[in-house]
């Protein structure tokens, strides 16, 4: 039976090796889909994970440890413990210890967390020396601050915030910065920054050695850090954390935000994945069945053979399934190898090893399933007569045809009904998921039925009308049996490249657009300064021309998001919708009275002020400045002051290196603390009057006068109790208001100290803003204020933005950060620092743009472009699930080229008999030829262009483009629900592709055949 089976397909070879085609396809999209899926799915939750803070992709577990006398022991124990609970560490581990004591500074109690962590100093930028011993410890810049200590000082600490109990001191060996405040050592929320907590205010932690952890630091808090493994990410962390909190672990995860985010991009990509998966699937079906159809009206002769010789029709179905199951089982290691390889290229990363179990089940599946469908096809043939084997004349009636068609139709009806009930911004499920390719196929099926109606009478008026190479090309297609599957199935096929060509075209326009608003340049720079003047200073110089790049800061922790930028660099520098954004920034400020002119800067030697001392004790007033330049903070300290009128003078150091120092404000204060601490507050009602101040070496005036009679250019501590500064005659009066008394919850009276602030405005006030969003509720009743780059109740102007900010997309605040340095000076949280540049400037120019920066003290710690930040967007699961959707198409069109071919292939001996026995007649061979092309053009043709039409209805009707993004994200601009490049593109590539899998077949067999 072997040979006659090989036998048979020798004598068929092009259509054995149409059913390897289809089979191969049909296999390599059954693998390809699982397998794409988890390789995608991994890319995705890897991209999400970079896309997080550091913070939010670190595990942190701890539980309170006693030391006893060796805490290098309690933590190792504490570890292990915590490693029996835990999945196996992905990558390094951080241990620390933290207890949280208490300071007293000026009378107020502080929380000070000490700490140690593992590779602490190597974490820091130090002002000395890392503490090495118990009794040292390093603090940071922001709590030596509020501590007011310094290197080499000592810091005690009690265990009460009374300051009773036990206590511990230490000596201060240096100061810290942080050296990558965003990466994820600092990210720990155990050893989070300092921060203001119902009144209470917690410093940055103190760092010691291990071995100071025994005594009054014996019971801390032993902390393991590690990054959350992604089984845990892509699991959920429900089951870890029960098991953590049965062993007495508390821990901090990653939010569930971001694991959300991670399982709606899985999602996503499932969905996406499975919709282009049904589809190809139903056109390898229907391919499969056109092509088994067919073959078996070519095999009629040999059936009617082995009926007249007897043959059982066991033995026939053998045979039958034989014939099929050859090249079937031939084309599935080769499809199964074409799938492995399409979604390896597809998805970018190859799947892990637990997909492929299931797509060897899928194309198993699909083979078998295959091979059912050509043996259905055949069963019609083994209950014929042989009499009815030997007509070749199509069997009349079509009931199940109208019937399978009436289901489709309803079928599509039910899927848009439940896409258009969904959400508009859910991603479809259910038989939404597949609503455009079931609308495709009802629009296809009913569209064939017409054009092959149609045909019939055209060819009847062309007959008439005497055009006869017209008139045989539309009888031929309207006589053509099954010739409406075969045009269902490539109008259905163009239908669906061009839908899917218009998801990855919209998804690309999306993530451009995206990339605008949160990027905000063409290239961005992360940078480290020391403060917002040192980079704003270092800017101006590297580009002096204002057009190549642009300071900026970003406070995401203010609510809302505040972006401060070089106001008079945004547009040359961002372009886009900026220049609105710019006007309405200028609005704003000119809605505002003008502020005074700015001060003469400062860069002599010393200081000299006029005063009048009205207190009876001596007073001290601290000048304080800011290098133009580095943003450097200098003070002067004029003082003592005695009773009475004085020249009061004190040497000044810092701002003699161009372009000097400009005065940032003045403070009043008592006499200087013991032992270098902070001067004493001066006494309630204490008023000193300025009535000039000078510099010296060389001799210039800083403030006349006019100058600090000037309401305008003062003001006091924008919250809080706050000195009264009373600008007026010629002079500035600086007067210590009584303080207010003040209940804590435990209903124990403190008495509040005024700050003693007087400050410099040479800025507008309030600062000019425009505003994205909806604004706070606070901001409805009392003038607008925030809390920006760690300064409380800022005031400001806003007005609305006409379009999104960049950087900060449609909620937030864009501010001229000129303003924002001189309104808050000194800044204690001055922001995420960056360098924007400009979309003209080439690699070269920005290596040394780097380079000059460098050399004004800014240092790059990351950089992004615009083709980077666009590359990430197309890492989420939308993008993957258009990606598969086109591969789908892909696969759709050729399986639709593959049954276009066969169907001429079959009836090419039929047509040329007929076209022979007219040619006997007295036809022209070059009708006979014109006739048969035309017919096969006008499927190919009719049938691209059907498909054009399919995909304008199908995309109309189920809502337009697939969302690009799983967030809440949309366009400013709704996607267009036709794109006219992806719809010809996709007619064109189509013809081209048809026309090639069918001109084989007429150009060898029918010319010949015609001609004789």
């Amino acid at each position: 039976m072997l040979r006659l089976v090989i036998g048979a397909l020798r004598r068929r070879g092009a259509q054995s090796l149409a059913v390897f085609a289809l089979a191969a396809l049909l296999v390599a999209v059954a693998a390809a889909g699982p397998l794409f899926d988890a390789g995608a799915a991994e890319r995705t939750t890897a991209a999400d994970l970079a896309d997080a803070p550091a913070g939010q992709r670190l595990l942190s577990v701890h539980r309170p440890a006693a030391t006893g006398e060796d805490p290098a022991a309690a933590l190792a124990d504490f570890r292990a413990a915590a490693e029996r609970v835990l999945p196996p560490p992905t990558g390094p581990v951080t241990l620390g210890l933290v207890q949280t004591l208490a300071a007293t500074v000026d009378g107020f109690g502080r929380l000070v967390p000490v700490a140690y962590r593992d590779g602490a100093c190597d974490h820091m930028r130090l002002d000395g020396a890392c503490p090495r011993a118990p009794g040292e410890a390093a603090v940071s810049r922001g709590a030596a601050a509020s501590l007011g200590v310094k290197a080499g000082d000592e810091l005690r600490l009690t265990a009460q915030r009374s300051g009773g109990g036990p206590a511990v001191t230490l000596r201060v060996t240096g100061v810290y910065d942080r050296d990558d405040p965003g990466g994820q050592w600092w990210a720990d929320p155990m050893f989070s920054p300092g921060r203001i907590v119902a009144g209470d205010e917690t410093v940055d932690p103190v760092f010691v050695p291990i071995g100071a952890f025994t005594g009054i630091l014996g019971a801390p808090a032993a902390v393991y850090a590690v990054e959350a493994p992604r089984a845990l990410l892509t699991a959920g962390l429900d089951a870890t954390g029960y098991a953590l909190k049965a062993a007495g672990f508390d821990y901090a995860g990653p939010p569930q935000q971001l694991l959300e985010r991670i399982a709606a991009d899985r999602t996503a990509t499932r969905r996406g994945v499975l919709a282009g998966w049904v589809q190809a699937l139903v056109l390898c079906a229907l391919a499969l069945g056109i092509v088994g159809r067919y073959t078996a009206q070519d095999r009629r002769p040999d059936y009617a053979l082995l009926k007249l010789r007897g043959a059982a029709r066991a033995r026939i179905f053998r045979l039958t399934v034989a014939q099929h199951l050859l090249p079937m089982l031939a084309a599935l290691p080769v499809g199964a190898g074409l799938g492995w390889a399409a979604a390896r290229l597809a998805a970018g990363a190859a799947a892990p090893a637990t997909a492929y179990p299931a797509a060897a089940v899928t194309a198993a599946v699909a083979v078998t399933a295959g091979l059912a469908l050509l043996v259905l096809a055949d069963l019609p043939l083994l209950r014929a007569g042989v009499a009815e084997l030997l007509r070749r004349a199509p069997a009349p009636g079509r009931r199940g045809a109208a019937l399978f068609d009436l289901l489709l139709v309803l079928g599509a009806a039910a899927a848009l009904f439940q896409l258009r009930a969904q959400a508009p911004a859910a991603v479809p499920s259910g038989l939404g998921l597949v609503a455009p390719v079931l609308l495709a196929f009802a629009a296809a099926v009913l569209l064939a039925r017409l054009v092959t109606a149609l045909a019939g009478r055209a060819g009847r008026a062309a007959l008439r009308a005497g055009r006869l190479r017209v008139a045989l090309a539309a009888l031929q297609y309207h006589r053509r049996p099954g010739i409406d599957r075969i045009f269902a199935v490539v109008t259905v096929a163009v239908a669906l490249l061009g839908l899917a060509g218009q998801d990855l075209l919209a998804g690309r326009d999306a993530r451009a657009e995206r990339t605008a608003e949160e990027l905000g340049a063409a290239q961005v720079l992360t940078v480290r300064a020391a403060g917002q003047s040192a980079l704003l200073s270092a800017v101006r110089s590297a580009d002096p021309t204002g057009r190549a790049a642009m300071a900026v800061a970003v406070d995401d922790t203010a609510a809302p998001p505040i972006l401060a930028v070089d106001a008079a660099r945004l547009v040359a520098v961002s372009g886009g919708t900026t220049a609105a954004l710019s006007d309405a920034l200028n609005a704003a400020r000119a809605a505002l009275p003008a502020p005074p002119e700015p001060l003469p800067a400062v860069g002599g030697t010393g200081l000299v002020a006029t005063v009048v001392n009205h207190a009876p004790a001596p007073l001290w007033l601290e000048v304080q400045l800011a290098h133009a330049g580095t943003g450097a903070l200098v003070s002067a300290r004029l003082g003592p002051i005695a009773p009475g009128e004085h020249d009061a003078a004190a040497p000044l150091a810092g701002c003699a290196a161009a372009p000097g120092c400009r005065l940032v404000g003045l403070t009043l204060t008592g006499p200087p603390g013991t032992g270098g601490a902070k001067p004493e507050a001066p006494p309630a009602g204490a008023e000193l009057v300025i009535r000039g101040l000078r510099q010296s070496g060389p001799d210039a005036t800083v403030l006349d006068g006019a100058r600090l009679g000037d309401p305008r250019s003062w003001r006091a501590a924008l919250s809080g109790a706050a000195l009264v500064v009373a600008p007026r005659r010629q002079a500035l009066t600086l007067r210590v208001p009584q303080p207010p008394p003040s209940d804590d919850e435990e209903g124990t009276t403190t008495v509040v100290k005024p700050d003693t602030h007087a400050y410099v405005v040479d800025s507008p006030l309030p600062i000019p803003a425009v505003l994205a969003g909806d604004a706070p509720r606070a901001w409805s009743s009392d003038e607008p204020s925030t809390t920006m780059f760690g300064t409380h109740g800022v005031p400001l102007r806003p007005a609305p933005a006409p379009a999104a900010l960049p950087a900060l997309g449609r909620t937030g605040l864009l501010v001229d950060l000129d303003a924002v340095r001189n309104a808050v000076p000194g800044a204690t949280v001055p922001g995420t620092l960056q360098v924007w540049v400009a979309a003209g400037v080439s690699p070269a120019a920005a290596r040394a743009l780097v380079q000059r920066l460098a050399a004004a003290g800014v240092d790059v710690l990351g950089t992004e472009t615009a083709a980077e930040h666009t590359a990430r967007l197309a890492e989420q699961g939308p993008a993957f699930a258009a990606r598969f959707r086109l591969l789908s198409a892909a696969a759709g069109l050729l399986l639709a080229a593959v049954a276009a071919g066969v169907a001429v292939g079959v009836e090419r001996r039929v047509r040329a008999a007929e076209q022979r026995a007219m040619r006997a007649q007295g036809l022209p061979a070059r009708t006979a030829v014109g006739a048969a092309a035309g017919g096969q053009a006008a499927l190919l043709v009719f049938g691209a262009l059907g498909g054009v039409l399919v995909a304008v209805l199908a995309g109309r009707l189920a809502g337009g483009p697939v969302a690009a993004f799983v967030d809440d994200w949309r366009p400013a601009a709704p996607p267009p629900a036709l794109h006219p490049a992806a719809l010809a593109l996709a007619a064109l590539l189509s013809l081209a592709i048809l026309a090639a899998a069918s001109a084989g077949a007429l150009r060898t067999g029918d010319a010949k055949g015609y001609q004789r």
